[in-house]
C-alpha cells in the first residue's frame, strides 16, 4: 500500500481526513444521513471523527471515520452510524463492514445487557467505483431467510455502499447531488455548498493544516509497520519452510541409509 501525499491545499472533500472533518459537523451529517437512507432523524449527537475502538490489546481495532449517534428527547439512543469514505477498493469492504458491525454491537451493550436493547446500525460506504460490478450506484443490503427473501431476520444492521462515479444514473435526486459533488466537486445543492464552505474554512485554518500533517505521519507510519509485519512474517514463513525441507532432507538420508543395509 502506497501513501499519496496531497497538498493541503488541494485535499478534496473525498480525502478521508478531510472527509472526517467536514461531517463531524451535524448540520453537515444530519442531511446527508436522511437524504441517502430516506429517513427522518430527531437529533444527532456530535459526530466523532476518526473514532478509534478496540476490545484487547490482542485484537484489531478500526478507526471509523465518522461515527455517530441519534439520541431521542430523553437522551435514549435511537441508531447508530458509521459513514466510511473508501477511495480505494481494497477486496474486503463487505468482510470489513461485518467486523465494524461485530466491534460496535460489542461496545453497544454492558454486561448483563439484553440484545433486545441493540439498537438500529447503518454502516455506509462511500467509493469512487463500483466495487459489486453489477452497473449500479446504490447497493443496500440486510439480512433475509434465502429461500424467502420476503423475510427479514430483523437484526437492524443494514450496509449501504454508495458509488459516487456513478452518480447519473441515480433517480434519487437529493442523492444524487450528494453524489455529484464527491465525484466533481461541484456544489450544486444548499447541502453540497455547505460542505464547501465547511471545507474551505478548514482548508484556510493552520490548526487543521498541522493536524493534516501529523494525521499524514500516522499514515505513513501506519503503511511502515504494515510492512515490516508483512516482512516478517515472509521471513518466519521461509524459515518454517527451510526447517520442514531440512528435516525432509534428513528423513530421506535416513531411509536411504536403512535402505542400504538392508533394514527396509
Amino acid at each position: 500500500m502506497e501513501t499519496n501525499h496531497i497538498p493541503f491545499e488541494d485535499l478534496p472533500i473525498t480525502n478521508r481526513f478531510m472527509f472526517a472533518l467536514v461531517f463531524s459537523h451535524k448540520h453537515i451529517a444530519k442531511p446527508f444521513l436522511e437524504a441517502l437512507l430516506g429517513i427522518k432523524i430527531f437529533d444527532l449527537q456530535e459526530p466523532e471523527p476518526e473514532k478509534s475502538t478496540e476490545n484487547s490489546p490482542f485484537s484489531k481495532g478500526v478507526r471509523y471515520d465518522v461515527f455517530v449517534k441519534e439520541r431521542e428527547p430523553k437522551g435514549e439512543i435511537l441508531r447508530v452510524f458509521d459513514i466510511e469514505m473508501q477511495i480505494e477498493d481494497t477486496h474486503e469492504l463487505p468482510k470489513r463492514t461485518r467486523y465494524y458491525q461485530a466491534l460496535c454491537d460489542s461496545e453497544a451493550l454492558n454486561k448483563g445487557e439484553s440484545y433486545r436493547n441493540l439498537k438500529e446500525q447503518y454502516i455506509i460506504f462511500i467509493c469512487p467505483d463500483d466495487i459489486f460490478k453489477q452497473g449500479r450506484a446504490v447497493y443496500r443490503f440486510k439480512n433475509l431467510e434465502i429461500g424467502h427473501p420476503e423475510h427479514e431476520l430483523g437484526d437492524l444492521c443494514f450496509k449501504n455502499f454508495y458509488i459516487f462515479n456513478e452518480y447519473k444514473d441515480v433517480a434519487e435526486k437529493s442523492i444524487k447531488e450528494y453524489l455529484e459533488y464527491f465525484a466533481t466537486n461541484k456544489a450544486t445543492s444548499q447541502e453540497t455548498k455547505n460542505i464547501e464552505r465547511q471545507r474551505q474554512w478548514y482548508l484556510s485554518d493552520n490548526e487543521t493544516r498541522k493536524r493534516y500533517m501529523t494525521w499524514q505521519q500516522e499514515l505513513d507510519d501506519m503503511v511502515y509497520e504494515e510492512r515490516e509485519r508483512t516482512k516478517a512474517a515472509e521471513k518466519r514463513a521461509n524459515e518454517e519452510k527451510s526447517r520442514a525441507d531440512e528435516a525432509e532432507s534428513r528423513a530421506d538420508k535416513y531411509e536411504k541409509m536403512l535402505r542400504e543395509h538392508g533394514l527396509l
